[in-house]
């Protein structure tokens, strides 16, 4: 009778063992690399891109492609017509106008127009009759013509100090523009003369903010306001990029020296915090080499400080001892040239390529989900 009462007891663990081990549990799957994808949307390499009120607006070497998409076929503003040969600016991105200079002309278009009788020519003599040339950046990487989200326009070039007495630093026009009835419209101009360097000295970085603009000549940093004031923020060389309702802003007395400083100011730029000085010993030297480099590869992706450099991403990690740079994946980016980094419609990663990279992986794009973007490498 024991081993009869015992029999059924064994039968119902058997049972159990084997429904727990076949049907309930499965082996977890192993996560799969998001690869970042290539859009055929864009026929070229591209500059930079950037998403405004909610539509991408992307600049080639020779054309504008407003409200464009990663899918389908984009539509362009070919500008080549308007554009000096050899020419190392990349075109301003904006979502009123389109901007290029030629010779001794500053041209400004309405944006999808690029047609002769649409554009307005600016003969730089006939506002300075002293004008030599436009002033390029150095690096050929970054903005050259600043347009901020109002239509003000920025545009650096030279002209004597006085009749026969050189000056070999940048001066500015200033304009405050509007498009009415399909035209490009001057509100007001202004031509500002800097007066902070004797000798020669070049423009190292320049980037437009939504309530001014930042321009680098030599070691010093200058605002540029809406109503076309001229101010030193840094007597430095810095490197800034908006996190959040902040604009932070890496300061060094050279692009690789020690210390680098970090400051944070509002919206407005000015005012800078500082909150953190670095030395050699909290910042490797070839991050610090990365985040000093001449052109504008500092960006932010929903409030992580990234910098681009040749087919690599990285993400800024700081505090208030260190600062470090990781790598990202970048399976599907080997071999390309990064030049831009954007966040599309708060869900996707968007970079942009060009086609000057010793690699043979040549796209206007690739894309990646907002989720899987800051896995590293």
């Amino acid at each position: 009778m024991k081993s009869s009462a015992r029999f059924p007891i064994l039968l119902i663990f058997i049972g159990i063992v084997c429904f727990f081990s076949c049907g309930t549990f499965e082996t977890p799957k192993e996560e799969v690399n998001v690869f970042w994808k290539q859009s055929l949307s864009f026929p070229e390499g591209l500059t930079h891109a950037k998403e405004i009120n909610g539509k991408l607006y992307a600049a080639s070497k020779t054309r504008i492609y407003s409200e464009a998409g990663l899918f389908g076929i984009n539509k362009y503003s070919y500008l080549s017509a308007f554009l000096p040969d050899n020419f190392l600016y990349r075109l301003p991105i904006s979502d009123q106008l389109m901007a290029t200079i030629k010779s001794d002309e500053l041209i400004l278009m309405p944006l999808g127009k690029p047609f002769e009788e649409d554009a307005l020519v600016i003969k730089m003599k006939d506002l300075d009759p002293g004008f030599n040339d436009f002033k390029q950046i150095v690096s050929g990487y970054g903005d050259q013509i600043g347009i901020d989200p109002k239509g003000h326009v920025l545009v650096p070039y030279g002209a004597p100090k006085s009749p026969g007495v050189s000056k070999y630093t940048p001066n500015f026009l200033w304009l405050k523009t509007a498009v009415v009835d399909g035209k490009v419209e001057i509100l007001e101009q202004k031509l500002i003369k800097e007066e902070f360097f004797d000798g020669w000295v070049s423009i190292y970085g320049f980037k437009v903010f939504e309530n001014f603009m930042r321009v680098t000549i030599s070691n010093k940093t200058f605002d540029f306001d809406h109503s076309g004031n001229m101010e030193v923020r840094f007597e430095s060389y810095t490197k800034s990029v908006q996190v959040g309702n902040d604009i932070i802003t890496f300061v060094g007395d050279g692009w690789e020296t020690f210390p680098l400083k970090v400051y944070k100011s509002d919206l407005s730029g000015k005012n800078p915090e500082l909150i953190g000085t670095y030395n050699s010993g909290q910042v490797s030297n070839e991050d610090r080499r990365r985040i000093g480099i001449f052109f504008d590869n500092i960006s932010s992706i929903k409030d992580t400080i990234v910098l681009l450099e040749g087919e690599s991403i990285f993400r800024l990690s700081m505090n208030d001892k260190t600062i470090k740079l990781f790598p990202l994946d970048n399976v599907g980016l080997i071999g390309t040239s990064i030049t831009s980094i954007s966040l599309l419609d708060n869900s996707t990663v968007f970079v942009t390529t060009g086609c000057e990279a010793l690699g043979n992986n040549c796209s206007g794009g690739y894309y990646k989900p907002l989720d899987k973007f800051l896995t590293q490498k």
